[in-house]
């Protein structure tokens, strides 16, 4: 891994375009970095990157290295507010990194997504969405995502414990179009109360039932592991009818 990350992970704080000092926050972790860096990696076709939301740049730093040394490579971030609210600082560590195979689109997503599309539609390699967190803004950066990653492309999206993400990615996994790929997350703890009620409920765990009738009190009682980053693969093209519709709890 490059210096800069390194340099990142272990001060806790980045530079800004003006030479300011920021405490790092609102910023990916080592664990999900890797796991960026990983999916890359190991997949050759990945050359064209994009990413939806910079701000101090670490997740670009992950994205960018991994494609570093590989022919026609190049990383599309958009981020209207890198030069205003995060000082230039995203931009200035991918040029600290001497990485020059990016570009910055200052506008919010709803208005650059679409115009990408209207460009070329399955022009991506692989996406990934950390954005604007709110369930309608998170919908609408998945929604043009999934037109723009090609067949065989990876979507990542970040702060899957949100609820309002969490929402977005449990309608997402019911498309025919995707798979799990992976996810990065954490041991859920469970209060004495969901632990009684997970005794209780032992001899139904394994029934389709309780899934069925009350997916939301299956999840909370009996699942283990909350993903915070997932992973999906685009396996063909979206071609749900105008009618499609899958529940989503």
């Amino acid at each position: 891994m490059n210096q800069i990350i390194s340099q990142i992970h272990e001060t806790g704080s980045v530079v800004g375009r003006n030479g300011k000092v920021h405490k790092l926050h609102s910023a990916i972790d080592r664990e999900e970095g890797e796991f960026l860096f990983s999916l890359i990696k190991n997949d050759s076709t990945i050359k064209r990157t994009l990413e939806i939301g910079c701000a101090y740049g670490l997740s670009s730093l992950y994205i960018c290295e991994a494609l570093r040394g590989r022919a026609q490579a190049s990383h599309t971030i958009i981020d209207p507010f890198q030069n205003t609210n995060w000082d230039g600082a995203g931009i200035a560590n991918l040029e600290a990194a001497e990485i020059d195979f990016f570009h910055l689109i200052e506008l919010k997503s709803e208005f650059a997504l679409p115009q990408l599309v209207a460009g070329q539609a399955d022009q991506f390699d692989f996406i990934f969405i950390d954005g604007w967190h709110t369930f309608d803004h998170t919908l609408v950066d998945c929604f043009y995502s999934t037109r723009l990653l090609r067949t065989g492309g990876v979507l990542a999206i970040d702060d899957v414990s949100f609820p309002s993400v969490r929402r977005v990615v449990e309608f997402l996994k019911n498309y025919p179009c995707y798979e799990q790929l992976g996810t990065v997350g954490y041991k859920v703890s469970k209060s004495w109360r969901e632990l009684l009620a997970r005794a209780l409920g032992a001899p139904i765990q394994k029934s389709v039932w309780a899934k069925v009738l009350a997916p939301p009190i299956y999840r909370r009682v009996f699942e283990d592991f909350s993903p915070r980053m997932i992973a999906l693969r685009k396996l063909t093209h979206d071609t749900r009818n105008w009618d499609w519709h899958a529940e989503a709890f």
